[in-house]
């Protein structure tokens, strides 16, 4: 079994996918990973640890929403049925959606374009589908916000942007920002250590974008005037 291991990084990152609002080709990243549990305290650790972040810089107003999407493996039925409530909607679709429909059909349902919502808001959500130890996980890091006076909203069509995201997944967000709203975000990914060649090692973490941040900080000064 891989030792527990708390880790943490900030540094300036590149991303390849179209620069927008607060989403820069160049930008600034403060990061925390727990290395070495499947327990869900890590996953409610790390969320309670972003917000006291957020809370320590002064950006109030964060909201947390949050979902659970269970295992590669077992996602093949949810997959499936994504996939045939699109079949005869997919010239409804924006390019970027008809794209992701051909690489990965979930990355669909993180779309922020007005038009694809509007069809996303018909899907099947996915917690149909969860086996009962994914349902089980969710629950205990539900009881633990709750445990800890933390507010949060179940987005039941959260998946995140990542494909090696499993079971729990999270978004911090930012009325300031407008329909891009996420300043950070992260969740579990128990397979991603194994992928890249090491043990199976249960693993979740999170990300905070710097500029995203900053930009909320300008725009609740901005309300606030």
């Amino acid at each position: 079994t891989a030792p527990l291991q708390k880790l943490a990084y900030m540094g300036p990152m590149f991303r390849y996918e179209r620069p927008q609002a607060g989403r820069q080709r160049q930008f600034h990243q403060i990061g925390v990973e727990v290395l070495g549990t499947h327990m869900p305290e890590a996953d409610a650790e790390t969320i309670a640890l972003a917000l006291d972040i957020y809370k320590g810089v002064g950006l109030t107003g964060t909201r947390l929403k949050i979902n659970s999407i269970g295992y590669p493996k077992r996602r093949d039925s949810y997959r499936a049925a994504v996939g045939e409530y699109f079949g005869d909607r997919i010239e409804k679709l924006c390019p970027d959606c008809k794209r992701r429909m051909e690489r990965n059909v979930f990355r669909v349902l993180d779309c922020k374009v007005e038009a694809c919502r509007e069809l996303i808001s018909e899907v099947p959500a996915i917690d149909e589908y969860l086996c009962g130890e994914c349902r089980d996980h969710f629950a205990r890091v539900v009881e633990l916000l709750e445990a800890l006076g933390i507010e949060y909203a179940k987005e039941k069509f959260l998946v995140r942007g990542l494909d090696y995201y499993t079971k729990t997944v999270y978004e911090f967000a930012h009325s300031a920002l407008g329909a891009r709203d996420a300043v950070g975000g992260g969740g579990r990914y128990d397979d991603l250590v194994e992928e890249l060649g090491g043990p199976p090692t249960g693993a979740v973490g999170f990300s905070i974008g710097g500029e995203a941040t900053l930009l909320a900080l300008k725009g609740s000064v901005l309300t606030l005037c």
